[in-house]
Order: C-alpha cells, then structure tokens, then sequence
C-alpha cells in the first residue's frame, strides 16, 4: 500500500513539473510585444509602443528602464526648485521614453495635484497621468512614447492650492 502511495506522489510530481515547464515556455501578452516599430513604415507618427505602461512594456524589453534627465519643480512665486522630482526615463531596448514624477499629490478638495506627460516633437503626440485622488508623497509615471529617430520630453505641472504652483520640463532627448 506504501509503495503504491509512493508511486502516485511520483507520477503527480512528475505530472506538475512536465506541465510547469509547458507553461514556462509559454510567452505571455507583453512579451510578444517586444519589438517596437512605427506603423506603415512612417517615422514619429504612431507606433505599437505608444500609450503602454512602461511596467508591462518592461518585461518584454529586458526592463533596461533608465532616468536619462531629472530635475526639481520650480516653485512659480518665488524660483525655488524645491518641488517634486521629475525624470526622463528611456529604455534603450525598446526605444521608449516615459516621465517619472516622485513626491507627488493627488487631486483633492482643495488642489489641483499633480500631472507628468511625456511629449514627442516630430508629431506633438502626448500621455498624462495623475496620482491618484487625495495621495502624498507619490510616485506617478505617464505612458510610453517610442522615439526611434526622433526626440522628446517630459513635463509636470502641480497645483497645491493658490499660490502654490510647481512646473518643470527637461531637455530632450
């Protein structure tokens, strides 16, 4: 009877790890995107890669995300780059870029919030985010835009209440 049971644990493991290694070999959404391109062969018009959150893009672009430009927000009465941190992020692999904004609020009862958008030049192609409603000391990134050829920027705006308005931009790259 043992050896029975012994047998039957051997079968179902061996059972689990055959049908393990089947679905390990599967590619999942995301990864069959890995290969970024602009539609109908033009350049800096539209691409399979527009509009994507980096997170999920990532795993099909050997997640190489990396800040290329950061800068503080300017504070608008007074100059003070004291706001929160803004980055260009690009990943080389899938020819992305994306903003990243850190120390950010949301919208609340009384203020505006926070806003990163990511902007192409060649054809003005742009993805806003905000964090999500009533949070602090967030961290908010807008879509992807490809940018094989061409360039672009990242841009924030942050309203905390009259008064107080933070807004940055980087170069572009």
């Amino acid at each position: 009877m043992e050896r029975l049971r012994v047998k039957a644990l051997l079968s179902a493991l061996t059972m689990t790890a055959v049908t393990g290694v089947a679905w390990v070999g599967l590619a999942t959404p995301a990864q069959a995107a890995a290969t970024c391109s602009w539609y109908s062969g033009q350049t800096g018009t539209s691409s399979n890669c527009d509009n994507k959150d980096p997170d999920v893009l990532a795993a099909s672009c050997g997640n190489d995300g990396q800040t290329i430009y950061s800068t503080r927000l300017k504070r608008s009465y007074d100059g003070a780059l004291n706001g929160p941190l803004l980055e260009l992020r690009y990943s080389s692999s899938c020819r992305t870029v994306w903003g990243r904004l850190t120390g950010a609020w949301g919208t609340d009862a009384d203020q505006g919030g926070c806003t990163v958008t990511v902007h192409r030049n060649s054809d003005g192609q742009e993805y806003s985010r905000k964090p999500a409603f009533g949070a602090t000391n967030a961290t908010v990134w807008s879509n992807t835009v490809y940018d094989a050829g061409v360039t672009a920027y990242v841009k924030a705006h942050c309203d905390t209440s009259p008064g107080y308005q933070y807004s940055g931009q980087t170069a572009s790259y």
